[in-house]
């Protein structure tokens, strides 16, 4: 019965991973940086934290990163960026919900700059370790310095877009996990958490 419930959860994994692709095709851009997009990707990808958390990160962020791809064949990094932002975001929201940390407001809000600091400190180390590079192979600049420098005047948008997913992903997530956990369908890990803050 338990290998049977195994075998079911990676198969609802693997349906929300597909409608995490999907749902990258709906976007609206960020007004001050149209580059950087809001989606709704990152919301299945943490309800499927909760059905089998090793096979989402394992398995499912690659296969998502894979079907981005598609979308881009030309353009292998900005995939790459995404999904690292979307697992700097639903590891800590899976840890902290498994804590209990979503229960009671003040740990909710807690637990709401955590998953925000930890999403955004990574985006911007990563932003400024690979953007240069991104910048000059798209012939954007002409030099490293030049790239850094247009990184640098980029990174206060990309750090306050970065909160922003980082809010709204775990928030948009929680009543689906809440309910999910009421109705008895999670398996991986009951946290007793069906009370909001």
């Amino acid at each position: 019965m338990k290998k049977a419930s195994s075998y079911g959860n990676l198969g609802v994994v693997a349906s929300l991973i597909a409608l995490s692709i999907i749902l990258h095709l709906f976007n609206i851009p960020f007004p001050p940086a149209q580059y950087l997009l809001f989606d709704f990707t990152g919301i299945p990808l943490a309800v499927a934290m909760f059905f089998n958390a090793r096979a989402t990160l394992l398995v499912g962020l690659p296969v998502f990163y894979i079907g981005l791809l598609l979308y881009r064949p030309q353009d292998p990094i900005g995939p790459f960026m995404k999904v690292v932002a979307e697992g700097a975001t639903i590891l800590p929201f899976y840890i902290l919900y498994k804590l209990g940390w979503f229960k009671g407001r003040f740990k909710a809000a807690v637990s709401t700059s955590i998953i925000a600091a930890s999403r955004t400190i990574t985006m911007l180390l990563l932003n400024i370790a690979v953007d240069p590079f991104y910048f000059m192979l798209f012939k954007w600049v002409d030099n490293y310095s030049q790239g850094l420098a247009l990184t640098l005047i980029a990174l206060p948008y990309i750090g306050l877009f970065n909160v922003i997913v980082a809010v709204y992903v775990p928030w948009l997530a929680l009543p689906v996990v809440r309910e999910l956990e009421k109705i008895g369908v999670l398996i991986d890990g009951k946290s007793a958490q069906s009370e909001g803050p």
